[in-house]
């Protein structure tokens, strides 16, 4: 069997005040979170981008 590594390059927030909606846009991707039913992938996008701290 072989195993393979994928690295990508998703850029970033360029202020602090950009890293909310950054975090909240790339945990809504579906892909990223495999949560069938829209509304909780984005509560829990919402929650992750609200609670994470940037200091």
């Amino acid at each position: 069997m072989k195993i393979g590594v994928l690295l990508f390059n998703l850029g970033g927030p360029e202020t602090l005040r950009d890293v909310k909606p950054f975090l909240y846009r790339l945990f809504s991707d579906p892909e990223i979170i495999r949560v069938k039913w829209g509304p909780v992938r984005k509560a829990l996008a919402y929650t992750i981008a609200t609670l994470r701290r940037t200091t």
